[in-house]
């Protein structure tokens, strides 16, 4: 029917150079606008209608059994869980279910609701993805002329994870050889502590990588960077240049680098599975001690929720999965959990927010020589086994995630004051450490044998080592032997656990010294800014026990750390006027008490050289100081040689001397330093506690 016969106004359109210049129109025939370009109006040509959809039967039909399943899940229940779900929270037990997604992803939803209509059965799954095909089949409006939408980059991923979207991943891998010394590297120092890959499974693919990546899948590629990172932080500099060819620096910077590009360009926040989580995990537990540890501790968060959206949280058992899956999954959860509480708890904080309720029981004693993927049943092992020390560390998990009460007793211990904490909550955290150690006890009994080499070495070690710093955090200030001597305050208290933790610190150096398969790994728990503390506090304390400690602690912290040398690092430069300044003020005192003048120790020389005093700012530059090269690892100078002394300022170039205030840790101390109203780093006022 025309718009003439039906009573309508015709609509009058632009005309085509309006339309094409985007300009308005006065829609007169010519318009204003082509008569003043002095060219030829044509007016536009309605777009065709657009068809109207049949109604389609089928779709209908399958519409209608979609609302069929919704209506009996909402009438009816569930389908039958009978298994029995132990669950950490008996007022909140949602069972959940598995559900694989178009791309083959497993993901886990406690919604039955969602789970449903996701899909988990295949018949449901194929009901909807034969309505999608039918809605696009039946797509009738012509679009060939309309421009496409641009695709969006991927960059959920880049929110957590810097891409280097430049970089070359084949230039990143090692070199061939260089893959099997780092496997081998991972075999012997990492994987007896994290034991969250299948050694017998990933074996062939890493050779496979190291003959020819190509075929390499992208999960796995991230996977493998992981490994490869996680080597470089066990290995010593030395070694890196031995079996690399380059420092452990550029190692730890290629593989690192590498590690993050895969997994941001595989897209984790969309695209992950347990290949990808182990890697994850990896690099995650290749961060402690090497960055921010509270940026760490967010950057857990995505791997946690990551574990939960997987289903992790609760145990293969009662998703039907089968035992070698359950129990890899066993083995990455618990992992994460023990990840999590150590970042927590160095980041100064309390219970994380992993999920409210989760069942993923304990993995079993079992070597990965008696797993493989098609096995039927899971049976532990009653014997050792190379699971030892990873048990051991989940019982530990177990404790900081269970216990509230430990740390409550463990913060209030650390401000000090003399009715806190209540001896009932003493009583009760006592009580669990004393359960700890009779389970961990046990474990050793049943499982332990010194005969089957370094992780059982370190085992049998790390119970004394982990009961007596419990004991020590959890012992109340007013039962410390020297409370009303040297203890008598807050900070007095604070310096004392600042000291604990160095001697605990170095007690685990010198048990791993010998052999050398996990130094790496115990000096990963070092804390530096509770050294700083310490040894910030040494400018306004000269005499007593703790005292003689502290500077005995600093000593040998500066010779397994040599890495505090490093004076380009700010925090290593703020130790280092600390503990020159705390020396001078020592000397000093013991000068005017008449006591016998004090051997200066080798790291304080070394320091000196490094970062010399204020008074020396002025010198002529022909004056001469020993060469740092003619100082061995202790810091005692050798044959002394001679080069240029740096001005001051040149020196402290790296530290923004204005913004810190250098007594923020010493007290009233009178050093020659300059001062200022800023802080360094937030150190003094966030002192964090470890029990690793």
């Amino acid at each position: 029917m025309s718009s003439a016969s039906s009573g309508k106004t015709p609509r009058v359109l632009a005309c085509v150079l309006c339309q094409n210049r985007k300009i308005k129109c006065d829609r007169n025939s010519p318009c204003s606008n082509c008569i003043k370009a002095n060219v030829a109006c044509t007016p536009s040509v309605p777009a065709p209608a657009r068809k109207r959809r049949r109604p389609n039967q089928d779709l209908q039909q399958r519409l209608a059994r979609c609302e069929e399943l919704l209506s009996d899940y909402a009438t009816g229940k569930p389908e039958d869980t009978t298994k029995e779900s132990p669950t950490r929270d008996e007022s909140w037990k949602p069972l959940g279910k598995l559900i694989v997604d178009d791309g083959g992803v497993k993901k886990f939803m406690d919604s039955y609701l969602w789970a449903n209509i996701h899909g988990i059965k295949q018949s449901r799954r194929d009901e909807l993805s034969a309505m999608r095909e039918i809605l696009e089949d039946e797509e009738t409006i012509d679009d060939s002329n309309t421009p496409a939408e641009p695709q969006s980059p991927e960059l959920n991923t880049a929110l957590v994870l810097s891409d280097s979207s430049n970089a070359d991943l084949e230039d990143l891998h090692p070199q061939p050889a260089h893959v099997f010394h780092l496997w081998q590297t991972f075999l012997e120092r990492v994987n007896p502590i994290t034991k969250i890959i299948h050694v017998p499974t990933l074996q062939p693919m890493l050779f496979e990588a190291a003959i020819s990546r190509a075929s390499v899948l992208k999960n796995t590629e991230a996977l493998l960077f992981a490994i490869y990172l996680m080597a470089a932080v066990a290995m010593t500099q030395d070694e890196c240049r031995e079996r690399l060819g380059y420092t452990r620096a550029e190692a730890l910077d290629r593989f690192s680098k590498g590690c993050r590009t895969a997994l941001v360009r595989i897209g984790i926040l969309k695209d992950y599975d347990l290949t990808i989580l182990q890697a994850m995990v990896l690099y995650l537990f290749s961060l402690i001690g090497r960055y921010d540890r509270h940026a760490a501790w967010i950057l857990n968060g995505v791997t946690v929720r990551i574990a939960q959206k997987m289903g992790l949280h609760r145990d293969g058992e009662f998703l039907g999965l089968s035992p070698f899956e359950t129990e890899m999954r066993r083995r990455i959860w618990w992992q994460i959990v023990l990840l999590d509480a150590i970042y927590a708890l160095m980041s100064g904080l309390g219970q994380s927010l992993l999920p409210r309720s989760w069942d993923t029981k304990e993995p079993r004693n079992i070597n990965d020589s008696d797993l493989y993927p098609n096995m039927t049943a899971v049976q532990a092992k009653d014997g050792p086994t190379d699971m030892i020390y990873v048990l051991i560390s989940y019982e530990m998990a177990k404790l900081m995630v269970e216990t509230p009460i430990l740390e409550s007793v463990i913060l209030q211990n650390e401000f000090g004051a003399p009715d806190t904490p209540a001896p009932e909550e003493v009583d009760k955290a006592r009580k669990r450490i004393v359960e700890l150690d009779d389970t961990i006890g046990d474990l050793l009994d049943k499982y332990g044998d010194l005969s089957m080499g370094p992780v059982h070495e370190l085992a049998m070690a790390t119970r004394p080592m982990l009961m007596d710093k419990l004991r020590d955090l959890t012992c109340p200030p007013r039962e410390q032997p020297e409370w009303g001597t040297e203890i008598m305050t807050p900070k007095d208290n604070l310096f004392k656990i600042s000291l604990s933790t160095g001697e605990h610190n170095l007690r685990m150096y010198r048990t791993t010294q010998l052999r050398g398969t996990f130094l790496w790994f115990m000096m990963t728990h070092f804390q530096l800014d509770i050294l700083i503390y310490m040894v910030g506090q040494l400018s306004s304390r000269m005499t007593g026990q703790l005292v003689e400690r502290a500077w005995a602690v600093t000593e040998q912290l500066y010779h397994f750390h040599q890495e505090l040398y490093d004076l380009s690092v700010k925090p290593h430069a703020a130790l280092a006027i600390f503990a020159i300044r705390g020396w001078k003020q020592r000397e000093k005192w013991l000068l005017e008490t008449g006591a016998p003048a004090p051997t200066t120790p080798g790291y304080i020389l070394k320091l000196q050289t490094l970062l010399p005093s204020a008074e020396t700012k002025h010198i002529p530059e022909d004056v001469k100081t020993p060469d740092l090269s003619n100082l061995n690892m202790a810091g005692d100078a050798v044959a002394p040689q001679t080069q240029e002394v740096p001005a001051w300022d040149s020196m402290l170039g790296l530290v923004d001397t204005g913004a810190i205030d250098w007594d923020m840790f010493a007290g009233s101390g009178n050093g020659p330093l300059p001062t200022g109203n800023g802080g360094y780093g937030n150190y003094g006022t966030s002192y964090t506690n470890s029990w690793m």
